[in-house]
Order: C-alpha cells, then sequence, then structure tokens
C-alpha cells in the first residue's frame, strides 16, 4: 500500500493505494479515499498515543489487506502529530519495501527511472557511469506497479529547488549530450541564443512524446487520450523555470572548493564495531551478517531497555540509536 496524491484545480486529493499482480503486470488500484485531509483518520486518545480510524482500517480489511502499524505509519508519517513524531522517529525504518507486488524476478528497471534515481540522489548532471551503479540503488523501485513508481518520485521530486528544475529535467530527459554548449554553460551564463532555446525546447517535446508512447514503460496502466498527468509536471518543470545564472567566478570557486573538500567526522561521531556490540549485547561480527530485519527487533528491545523514560540511561539510548542508524545504512 502507499499513499497517493492527485492534484485537481489547485487542490490536492490523497488516497491509499494498492500494487497488486495481474498475470506478469503489476497494477494498481485505490482502496480507500482520503480526502484533502488525512489527519482526520488520525486519532490521538491523550499523551503520545494515537491509532488510526477504526472503520478504515475495516474497510482496508475488507478488501484483502491486513496493513501493520508500521506500513500505517508509513503512509501517514507526514500527517502526524510532530511531538509523536519526533518522540518515535528512532523507531522508524527509513528504507521503504521494495516488494509490494510480489516476486520481481526478470524486472528491469526502466532507464528514465535510473536517471531520476541517479540524480536525486547525487545531483549530477553526468549520467555516463549511470551503467556501472549499483544495483540496489534502484531496489526500493522493484515490485511497485508504475503508478506506485510515480507517486514515489512525486514526492522525492519534493527536495528540488526551484532554480534545480529545469537542469533536472534535461537532465532526466537525456538532453545535455546532445547541447555540449547548454551543458558548459550550467556553470556560467543562462541560455542566450534563440536558435539554441528552441532547438532544445524541439528535443525536449519530442523526448517527452516517446516516453509517453513507451508501452514498455507504462506496463499496467491504461492508455491516456492526452498527455499523462505524471509527465505534465515534467513540461511545467521545463517551461516556467530557467538554468540557474551562475558568473564564472563563483563556478570556478565552487569548482575549486569541491575538488579539495576534505570531511573527517569528529570523534565523538565515529562509530565503532565493537562499541556496537556491548551495547547490542552481541558479538559485533554477527551483527555485521544480521539482516535488517532481525537488527531492528534486536535495537527496539535494547532501545526500550535504554530510553530514558524507562530509566534508562540518556547517553547510552543516543549512542544506541546512532550505532543503529549507521548499521542501517550499510545494509541498505
Amino acid at each position: 500500500m502507499y499513499l497517493a496524491r492527485t492534484t485537481l484545480e489547485r487542490h490536492t486529493r490523497f488516497s491509499i493505494r494498492s500494487t497488486y499482480r495481474d498475470g506478469s503486470v503489476l497494477r494498481s488500484r485505490t482502496v480507500f479515499d482520503l480526502g484533502t485531509d488525512p489527519s482526520r483518520f488520525i486519532v490521538y486518545p491523550g499523551g503520545r498515543g494515537y491509532y488510526f480510524d477504526e472503520a478504515m482500517e475495516e474497510e482496508l480489511r475488507s478488501q484483502g489487506l491486513d496493513p501493520t502499524q508500521d506500513e500505517m505509519d508509513q503512509i501517514f508519517w507526514e500527517f502526524l502529530d510532530p511531538e509523536i513524531k519526533r518522540a518515535i522517529n528512532g523507531f522508524q525504518r527509513t528504507s521503504r519495501k521494495g516488494a509490494t507486488g510480489g516476486d520481481t524476478t526478470g524486472e528491469r528497471v526502466h532507464i528514465f527511472d535510473r536517471r531520476r534515481v541517479h540524480y536525486l540522489k547525487f545531483a549530477q548532471t553526468d549520467q555516463r557511469n549511470l551503467a556501472r551503479m549499483p544495483a540496489k540503488l534502484f531496489r526500493h523501485l522493484n515490485g511497485k506497479s508504475r503508478d506506485e513508481i510515480e507517486q514515489c518520485f512525486l514526492s522525492e521530486e519534493r527536495i528540488l529547488k526551484r532554480h534545480e528544475l529545469k537542469r533536472y529535467v534535461c537532465t532526466i530527459f537525456d538532453l545535455l549530450p546532445a547541447f555540449r554548449e547548454i551543458s558548459r554553460r550550467f556553470t556560467a551564463q543562462p541560455l542566450q541564443s534563440d536558435a539554441v532555446r528552441d532547438s532544445m525546447d524541439h528535443a525536449f517535446i519530442d523526448a517527452v512524446c516517446r516516453l509517453a508512447d513507451d508501452r514498455v514503460f507504462w506496463k499496467g496502466t491504461h492508455a491516456a487520450p492526452v498527455l499523462q498527468e505524471y509527465l505534465v509536471r515534467y513540461v511545467i518543470f521545463y517551461f516556467d523555470n530557467e538554468f540557474p545564472i551562475r558568473s564564472p567566478l563563483e563556478g570556478f570557486l565552487n569548482d575549486f572548493m569541491n575538488r579539495h573538500r576534505r570531511y573527517v567526522p569528529p570523534k565523538k561521531v565515529r562509530l565503532s564495531m565493537e562499541e556496537a556490540g556491548r551495547l547490542f549485547k552481541t558479538d559485533w561480527k554477527t551483527l555485521e551478517r544480521m539482516d535488517a530485519k532481525t537488527l531492528t527487533k534486536l535495537y527496539r528491545r535494547q532501545a526500550l531497555r535504554h530510553h530514558p523514560d524507562q530509566g534508562g540511561d540518556k547517553k547510552k539510548f543516543i549512542r544506541l540509536t546512532a550505532l543503529y542508524k549507521h548499521l542501517m545504512q550499510r545494509k541498505c
């Protein structure tokens, strides 16, 4: 299950959708309409407790779904009370489930999805090394329908600043290799030549049309009579924004700093596997081999033991949480 957003006349409506397998195809269906305010389905009985509307959960169960607390938390996370989010944040899994649609054998991540993930992860326009990127970088897209994948990108693209939008679109539609002049000017001046602008505009429209007609990409969705809603946003990103204006001196200074930047973490945050072994009450080699699910269970047991609200040591709890996050990042 996942949270889906639909914008109509400047109003955003939310719904819970589910990916399911239909033969060899992954499709999606709406299982519950949340309206414009999903927070009304969260009930706060008092203190830091909360639960979700029972009628909603009953409706989900009637459709063959049996969501766990973690799944519901993930769907409603952004609508939870900030104080409660702060209190339970250390117990949340930061990685998303990748296999919502069952077996993913034989499925490949589309090149357009790969470009988007690469840019959102590294903010680089140069994607010549894309083919050498490890498969785990894209595995959070496995087992998802096209609709769920697009909703995932809708959420992730919210980190982009306005001045990044046009550069992002040109990168993911692979326009830059054909326009070396434009690529060079990213660190200097904005586009000045009308001929270059027109040429790039036509190339962009052609790229959008090719993707709109790519049935492999839109597998599992219904054919749209007009341009798909998920592509419309990229047309808006492209034509409503300009490339960032930067002086040659600023580009030179940034390039110099990036080439000479070194990061040495302070001693207080350097993580030690031996220390992790002591706090988790197990051998550090076992922690290295432990899968993410088992590690999370172990962390929750130790977190309850060291949590200040349970009479535990605050410093040990903070250190335990930092070690847990570090270990999880290494396993993802």
